[in-house]
C-alpha cells in the first residue's frame, strides 16, 4: 500500500503536467506514450489491426496489450457505435447477453439475464453457484453475498430462479457504483483475504507511465486515481454482460467515460466486477480524426489491462502465450465491430 501511496503522489503531480496534446496528428501523439514507434498509415487505412503485446509485468495478476487501427468513422461515431453495438450477434465471441444499464439502474434491467443449463459453460456457473452452500466457491464474492446466494439458490435451485439470485446481486453492486463510484465496489473475499478490484487496475497502471501521464485527466475525472472514494465528475454508460470466457460462464458489469480532447476523444471503459474467470478489466481509448486522400475515418489506439488469478502462475512464455492469445480474442472481437459498422454505412 505505501508503494501504490507513493505512486499516486506521483500521478497527481502528472495531472498539473502538460498531457495530451490537442493537436489531431495521431502519429505524433502514438510515438508519445504508446509502443507504436512506427506506424505504416496505408496499412491501417486498408484495414489491418496493428498490435504490440504488452511488457511483462512486476504486478503477478496483470497483462497488457495495445492495439491500433482504423474506423471509418468520425471520433463522435466511433464513440456511439461502440456503445450501441451488439456484440451477442457475432457468434464467435460466445457473448450470451450483452445491456446497457439505468441511471440509476432498476432490476428489470437484468431480463436478459437466462441460464440455459443445456450450454456446459453455462452449466459450470449454476453447479458453482450451487456448490456455495457447502463452502466451496471459486467465485469472486464476499462472505455476505456467497451466504445470500447459497440461501437464494437453496430455496429453488432451478435455472432460472438462480438466474434470478445472480440479477438481484448484480443490481446491488451496479446500484452502489452508481452511488459511489470506484470507493463504493465491494472487494472479493478469497482464502480470507480482501481482493479490491480498483486496487487491481491500479496495480496495472502503475507500471504504464507515459499511459497514465497521457489519460491522466481522465483517470483523474473518473476517480481512477488517488483512492477511489470520489463519485466521477463524468457521466458514464453503465452496462453489463453474461459470456463465455475459458469455458465458464461469466457475468461482469462495467462503465465507459468519455472525454473530449481538442479535436479528439479518451475513453475509459472497465469491468469493476467479474463473477469468475478474472478480477478486474479496463480498456483506455484515444480516438483522433484523420483525413487522407479520399479517406476520413478515425485512428483509434487501445490499451486492455486484465488482471486474473492464473496470471500469478505464469511466468516467461508461459506469460507470452497468454498475452498471444488475449490479441487474438480482441482483435476477433475488433473484426466483428468492424464488420458491423461496414454493414450499416450507407
Amino acid at each position: 500500500m505505501k508503494q501504490l501511496s507513493i505512486f499516486f503522489v506521483w500521478l497527481c503531480c502528472a495531472v498539473v503536467a502538460p498531457t495530451s496534446s490537442h493537436a489531431s496528428d495521431p502519429l505524433e501523439n502514438l510515438k508519445k506514450f504508446s509502443d507504436f514507434q512506427h506506424i505504416d498509415v496505408k496499412r491501417l487505412l486498408e484495414g489491418e489491426i496493428l498490435s504490440q503485446r504488452g511488457p511483462l509485468m512486476i504486478f503477478p495478476n496483470g497483462i497488457s496489450a495495445q492495439i491500433c487501427f482504423f474506423v471509418p468513422l468520425s471520433p463522435e461515431e466511433v464513440f456511439r457505435a461502440q456503445q450501441s453495438w451488439d456484440p451477442t450477434r457475432c457468434s464467435s465471441l460466445k457473448i450470451y447477453a450483452s445491456s446497457g444499464l439505468s441511471s440509476p439502474c432498476v432490476p428489470k434491467d437484468f431480463k436478459k439475464l437466462h441460464l440455459d443449463p443445456r450450454d456446459r459453460p453455462v452449466r459450470w456457473l449454476l453447479e458453482k453457484t450451487l456448490s456455495i452452500a457447502s463452502g466451496k466457491s471459486e467465485l469472486n464474492l464476499n462472505s455476505g453475498e456467497a451466504q445470500e446466494l447459497a440461501a437464494c439458490a437453496g430455496k429453488n435451485s432451478s435455472p432460472d430462479a438462480i438466474g434470478s439470485c445472480w440479477a438481484r446481486l448484480l443490481f446491488a453492486r451496479a446500484t452502489a457504483f452508481q452511488l459511489n463510484g470506484l470507493g463504493g465496489v465491494l472487494p472479493y473475499e478469497t482464502n480470507g483475504e480482501f481482493l479490491y478490484p480498483a486496487v487491481q487496475l491500479r496495480s496495472m497502471l502503475q507500471e504504464q507511465g507515459k499511459i497514465i501521464q497521457e489519460f491522466a485527466p481522465l483517470l483523474q475525472k473518473t476517480g481512477m486515481l488517488g483512492k477511489g472514494s470520489e463519485v466521477s465528475s463524468l457521466q458514464p454508460l453503465y452496462n453489463w454482460s453474461l459470456f463465455d470466457a475459458n469455458h465458464h460462464a461469466t457475468l461482469n458489469l462495467g462503465a465507459a467515460y468519455k472525454l473530449a480532447v481538442g479535436d479528439h476523444y479518451q475513453i475509459l471503459d472497465f469491468d469493476y466486477y467479474a463473477s469468475s474467470t478474472y478480477y478486474a478489466a479496463a480498456t483506455l481509448y484515444e480516438i483522433w480524426p484523420i483525413h487522407r486522400g479520399k479517406k476520413n475515418g478515425s485512428i483509434v489506439w487501445r490499451g486492455d489491462f486484465l488482471a486474473a488469478p492464473t496470471l500469478r502462475y505464469m511466468k516467461g512464455i508461459e506469460r507470452i502465450a497468454y498475452g498471444v492469445i488475449m490479441i487474438q480474442e480482441i482483435k476477433k472481437e475488433l473484426r466483428c465491430f468492424l464488420d458491423d459498422v461496414k454493414s450499416t454505412r450507407p
